[in-house]
């Protein structure tokens, strides 16, 4: 009873102050629920197995219920544990019940055969709500069940729909390798690098009295029974583990890691012989030690358990080199960067983030950049150079750092080969990029920043350089501040109603293949009275210039008009109308063709807008025009609240 005891405590030490646990007990995921509906199941049946009753086969049957309800990676222990049932009925059939046991071979299989998988069945229905349901008939491996009613639809449905979700690579990176299936060493990596060294050492030490134990024949059979209940599913679900091509994380072995932890606190107590010699006050010594140590580093890396790696990988500041993903970094640490910000006196920073939380809930300004998941980034509106970023701090997430789920995986390598100005939390590193030269504006027609080669970028003599993106077929972005202007062309030309606007004064340089060319350029806006029929929206500021140019001809109106910013940049876009007399749309243009993002304070913005008439009769049109929030789908209004500007009369021959 004492060295049980003592094997529980050392299990408890192991457990409660494992760095990987800790980390998961305060994410929302399943892991970990994994993980203790394993070692749960596992001890029900093991306690049944050992010693049957009618009364344990429904407590393993609940326990295995619990188990499938927490994740379908839990079904992976259904053949480990139907493993341990042979073990127990040879161990029956060789050697009889145990001496507490005596029950007979009936309470045995019925327990098995009926009341195990009934309980488990029962349990995991009453976990999905008692749902109940068609099963889909979209799964082909469905067949004729496809349409039938039955208990648990829902989940057998997700579940047989697996192997499609299975179809998707999974990107991974492990020690500075790049793969989309994976490597078979990826789990045994992750479990060296990120479990701490005293655990590693005390598991050494528990492998070495369990094989000093086989060699002296010490051990009785139901001590190796015992054994097999706890290295069967640890070492079935590791090996079925290194086979999968889903390298994501060591999170994906936590539910191993309570059934090492019970091995290591029964075998340290038991050192000699896994049956009956007393412990060694050595081993007892040595066992202290190496729990003392792993509570201090436990205690050391708090807060940030989820980045802990081990000396083997050279500590959390440098274990992004070797593995990252939820290794080290699932977006933990947004919340800090915005304090560090603060204490910094920062008040922006180009932002690439790895994570599902919102930087905007933080109170952080941010500039984004690539990120995963991709949502801080317009794709259309590209910001970054990847030899010359622009200046200004940058807060780079270690996964985005890595370039693990980009198709260009040395995006940032600019910043990968540089030592951070600092880190927040072990998952984002601060840089800071310095100004070089004056400041330019640089237009890109159907082009982003990161398509043009480096040479060709170096021709601007700076990367201060503040980009507009147009469609230059159909629109036309003019900065109004001093700065030289630039503008780069890819296969489109600008619209010959734009054309006037703008002098290409020399053509600076050509990508490969004609990809692009790279101009200087002036800018010749018109002449324009006053400020324009303001438009507000929030804290919008738009003004309706005018419309120089409306004409239809062919069966197609094309309407010119130019816009002001006088506000920060946000989301919009502008319709144009043509109305009949009783004020009914009969033909409507919706669009913009410039990233909103690079919609500059002060910039005229051309666009033109090409309507249909060719269906309409012959009369005279009014043609009106206005702006839009895109997602609430409210408009822009004057100070008078009227939300379209009339740009005049069309006439349809």
């Amino acid at each position: 009873q004492a060295r049980a005891t003592v094997a529980g405590l050392v299990t408890l030490v192991l457990l409660a102050f494992d760095p990987n646990i800790l980390a998961h007990m305060r994410l929302v995921t399943t892991d970990l629920g994994l993980a203790a509906g394993a070692v749960l199941a596992g001890y029900t049946l093991w306690r049944f197995v050992r010693c049957p009753s009618w009364g344990r086969a429904v407590m393993a049957g609940a326990g295995l219920g619990l188990l499938l309800n927490t994740k379908f990676t839990a079904l992976l222990f259904l053949p480990l544990f139907g493993a341990i049932m042979l073990l127990g009925a040879f161990r029956i059939w060789r050697h009889g019940p145990d001496k507490h046991s005596g029950k007979s071979w009936t309470v045995y299989l019925g327990g098995i055969f009926i009341i195990y998988p009934l309980m488990a069945f029962v349990v995991l229905w009453l976990g999905n709500g008692l749902q109940i349901g068609s099963m889909p008939e979209a799964l082909p491996i469905v067949g004729q069940m496809g349409g039938m009613t039955v208990p648990l639809s829902d989940y057998l449905g997700q579940l047989l729909d697996i192997g499609n979700r299975l179809q998707v690579s999974t990107p991974s990176f492990l020690l500075g390798q790049y793969s989309d299936s994976g490597w078979w060493y990826y789990f045994p990596a992750a479990f060296l690098l990120k479990t701490p060294l005293p655990t590693l050492l005390l598991l050494a030490v528990a492998l070495a009295h369990m094989i000093r134990s086989a060699l002296g024949a010490g051990a009785n059979r139901s001590d190796w029974f015992d054994l097999a209940a706890l290295w069967l599913p640890a070492a079935g679900y590791f090996a079925i583990a290194m086979t999968t091509d889903i390298n994501l994380g060591y999170r994906h072995l936590l539910p191993i890691l309570p059934f090492l932890y019970v091995f290591i606190g029964a075998a340290v107590t038991h050192p000699v012989r896994w049956g009956e010699r007393s412990r060694s006050p050595k081993t007892t010594y040595v066992a202290v030690v190496l729990l003392g140590w792993l509570v201090v580093a436990s205690l050391w890396i708090y807060p940030h358990y989820l980045a802990f790696f081990n000396a083997l990988a050279g500590g959390p500041d440098n274990g992004w080199k070797a593995l990252v993903d939820s290794n080290i970094d699932w977006g933990q640490d947004l919340g800090r960067l915005a304090d560090r910000l603060d204490n910094e006196g920062i008040n922006s920073v180009w932002l690439s983030y790895f994570g599902e939380a919102r930087p905007e809930y933080y109170g952080i300004d941010y500039r984004g950049l690539d990120s995963f998941t991709p949502r801080l980034m317009n794709p259309n509106a590209r910001p970054y150079f990847p030899y010359n970023p622009a200046p200004g701090w940058y807060a780079i997430s270690a996964t985005t750092l890595q370039g693990v789920h980009f198709a260009d995986h040395a995006q940032f390598a600019y910043f990968r080969d540089r030592e951070p100005a600092a880190k927040v939390g072990y998952s984002i590193f601060l840089f800071e990029q310095p100004a070089q030269g004056k400041p330019v504006n640089l237009v890109l027609g159907n082009l982003q920043v990161d398509q043009l080669g480096a040479d060709d970028y170096s021709q601007l003599g700076t990367n201060d350089v503040s980009l507009r993106w147009i469609d230059a077929g159909q629109a036309l972005i003019l900065p109004t501040d001093q700065k030289p202007l630039w503008l780069a062309l890819g296969d489109q030309l600008v619209h010959p109603l734009l054309a006037s606007y703008v002098t290409l004064d020399q053509n600076i340089a050509t990508g490969d293949e004609g990809a692009y060319r790279l101009f200087q350029a002036t800018s010749k806006p018109p002449d324009l009275e006053g400020d324009g029929q303001m438009l507000t929206l929030g804290e919008g500021r738009v003004a309706y210039r005018g419309s120089p140019q409306m004409s239809a001809d062919n069966g197609t109106v094309q309407v010119l008009t130019v816009w002001s910013q006088f506000g920060e940049p946000q989301p919009l876009k502008m319709f144009v109308h043509v109305l009949d007399d009783g004020g009914q749309i009969v033909s409507q243009w919706d669009g913009l063709s410039v990233a909103w993002e690079g919609w500059r304070m002060g910039d005229l913005l051309f666009q033109v807008s090409g309507l249909s008439t060719a269906d309409l009769p012959s009369g005279q049109y009014r043609v009106v025009a206005g702006l839009y929030d895109p997602e609430s789908l409210q408009r822009w209004q004057e100070e008078s609240g009227s939300d379209i500007m009339e740009l005049g009369m069309i006439t349809v021959p």
